[in-house]
């Protein structure tokens, strides 16, 4: 009898959530060219907009809460995707601002790069890693499938809507 009380409790407890908005910039280099991390995919950049900023990493701040005007200094918002997280999210987000970036895009939490703050946020797994070596220096061979994240990978899962909160 017990045991089913506290299921009714658990499941029926008030849950907070929030809608935010899953955001995907277009950057472009200095000749005006969109910048490819992923072939056939143009954002190489995502970030999470809440309460008017966005949460992002980039290689120049890490991990910082940005007014959308500031990331217009750094790309376009091309798409953005609107879900509802559970709100409990800010308090993790809070308590990785400030953190530095990863360009070894390694899955930990001592760094972020941008799709991995993201993906951990919306509790998205790191899947292989691949490095198009059209796109990236050999270094990057190095890291050819350790688990990570990209932009594009994040895309396709909110856009097929491949994974849920509820």
């Amino acid at each position: 009898m017990w045991k089913y009380l506290i299921f009714w409790a658990l499941i029926s407890a008030p849950s907070v959530w929030s809608s935010v908005e899953v955001v995907f910039l277009e950057i472009r280099n200095a000749e005006g060219q969109i910048v490819f991390v992923e072939p056939d995919f143009p954002y190489a950049h995502v970030g999470l907009q809440w309460q008017g900023r966005i949460l992002h990493a980039h290689p120049k701040t890490g991990v910082v809460w940005a007014l959308p005007q500031e990331l217009d200094l750094l790309g376009t918002i091309q798409e953005s995707f609107s879900i509802e997280i559970p709100e409990a999210f800010a308090q993790k987000a809070e308590s990785w601002i400030g953190k530095p970036y990863d360009s070894h895009f390694s899955w930990d939490d001592e760094k972020f790069y941008c799709s991995e703050l993201v993906a951990k946020i919306l509790g998205i797994p790191p899947e292989p890693m691949h490095f198009d070596p059209g796109l990236w220096p050999p270094s990057f061979s190095e890291l050819e499938g350790k688990p990570g994240i990209s932009p594009g990978k994040i895309y396709r899962k909110i856009s097929g809507r491949d994974f849920s909160f509820r």
